[in-house]
């Protein structure tokens, strides 16, 4: 990320060192939370990485691909769902050993799967990191 993006870090300060339910936050704080903090961590490991993790417990990974939509990153809104789609059910398996056994088939650099399926879809996230944040900080000031 390069640049400065108040009004995004203004709506992390709001929150920072609180326990708050993403359910209960209201635009466009929860999309700027949501697509910002993930393109952070995908930023820093790909795909694999965000999956890796435990995500909230509460948190609908479509809220996601809404929240690229809602911040007018529609491609990357896209290719988010495309790469839900991948997973059982169209979601991640709330089991982590399960979820990580699952990201190994399809999201190691080095399986036909990722390079046939995941590899250009996660390349655009790579390739439109600063875009996420501008976008985010026009929709924060609406």
């Amino acid at each position: 990320m390069s640049g400065t993006y108040q009004a995004v870090d203004a709506i992390f300060a709001k929150y920072d060192d609180k326990d708050v339910d993403l359910r209960a936050i209201g635009e466009p704080d929860k999309s700027v939370i949501l697509c910002v903090s993930a393109q952070g961590i995908i930023d820093k490991g790909g795909f694999i990485t965000f999956f890796e993790d435990d995500i909230e417990e509460n948190v609908d990974y479509q809220w996601f691909v809404e929240a690229y939509r809602k911040v007018g990153m529609e491609t990357l809104a896209d290719n988010f769902a495309e790469i839900l789609a991948l997973f059982p059910e169209g979601a991640p398996q709330q089991d982590l050993g399960e979820r990580r056994s699952y990201l190994a088939r399809f999201f190691d650099d080095e399986s036909p799967e990722y390079m046939n399926i995941l590899g250009a879809l996660e390349n655009v996230f790579f390739d439109n990191n600063d875009q996420v944040y501008q976008a985010a900080e026009v929709f924060c000031k609406g």
